[in-house]
């Protein structure tokens, strides 16, 4: 079913992008999804742990037990020895017997299908399951693994990228700007203070727009240090927006740029990184982001940037 429409995995491709940026971008990769497995139900799914919460002072045991796979029972932390193994990027079956079938992971009624791990820690495991109707087993179950198969390392990425940004697992620049290297619009990651820890390729170019931007660049050529404005009255702008974003209720926010010299203006949205649920695992303190995700919209990247450099 897949290979017959090859041109509806590029849509999945690009939703996946879209996706890395925040998790309410999730449910528009599971229409995709539906669009090419016409019968099926794709499903983000969150399985919740029994952990002790006591406050901030636990922040960093709980943080290693995160990275440590331990479990909490009532007898204490537990390793995995006492709890099967979920690791990232395993495919596992619905409805089958078999290795690759995971009870545990199923919703009572399903038979038919299959899923892909996407995070497990101590307090939550998280997958993308795809059930299917029992007459449509045989001819649809082919296509499913071949879908989570193709996409699986970039599905993993894009969970972690979209979730854990802004909380204490946050995945390294290297993964988050290869996620969003997938989108085609202009993105960055910026601190409370504009500071740019990621940037995907299209926000690098649209940087060297030199009528809004004077940011330089790390030893390895990435945008580095804080993002620098040419217009003082851009950089206030942006100030006010991002401050007010994060001492707020809103999880999003836009302004425009007016750049120098009469340039047109650069639209510009501002989300909350990350998932508050996400930052709650670990305390109920830490639901709040000390970060942003910047959107930039000029209609054609590259030509904006030829027109406005210099």
């Amino acid at each position: 079913m897949l290979l017959q429409f090859p041109g509806r995995l590029d849509l999945v491709r690009e939703r996946v992008g879209q996706a890395s940026l925040c998790p309410s971008s999730w449910p528009k990769l599971l229409s995709a999804i539906e669009r090419i497995l016409p019968g099926a139900s794709p499903q983000l799914r969150r399985i919740d742990r029994d952990v002790a919460r006591r406050g901030l002072k636990l922040h960093r045991a709980l943080s290693v037990a995160n990275r440590t796979r331990l479990r909490f029972s009532d007898s204490g932390w537990q390793d995995d020895a006492c709890h099967p193994s979920l690791e990232p990027g395993t495919i596992f079956r619905l409805g089958v017997d078999g290795d690759e079938t995971r009870p545990d992971l199923m919703f009572e009624g399903e038979t038919a299908g299959a899923g892909l791990v996407l995070h497990d820690r101590a307090q939550q495991s998280w997958s993308l399951t795809i059930a299917l109707p029992p007459e449509r087993r045989e001819a649809m179950t082919p296509a499913v693994l071949t879908l989570l198969r193709r996409f699986a390392d970039d599905l993993v990425d894009a969970f972690l990228v979209s979730h854990a940004t802004g909380s204490p697992d946050q995945p390294s620049r290297e993964t988050i700007d290869a996620a969003w290297d997938a989108v085609r619009a202009p993105v960055m990651l910026l601190d409370r203070e504009l500071n740019i820890e990621a940037a995907n390729v299209a926000a690098e170019d649209l940087l060297h727009a030199a009528r809004y931007f004077r940011t330089g660049q790390s030893e390895t050529g990435k945008p580095a240090g804080r993002l620098a404005l040419a217009s003082r009255d851009d950089l206030q702008a942006l100030e006010v927006a991002v401050g007010r974003l994060l001492a707020g209720r809103r999880t999003s926010a836009r302004i425009a740029l007016e750049g120098l010299r009469g340039s047109e203006p650069l639209a510009v949205t501002l989300r909350r990184a990350g998932s508050p649920d996400w930052r709650r695992q670990f305390v109920p303190e830490l639901a709040e982001t000390n970060h942003v995700l910047a959107i930039f919209r000029p209609s054609e990247t590259a030509a904006f940037v030829r027109r406005h450099t210099g």
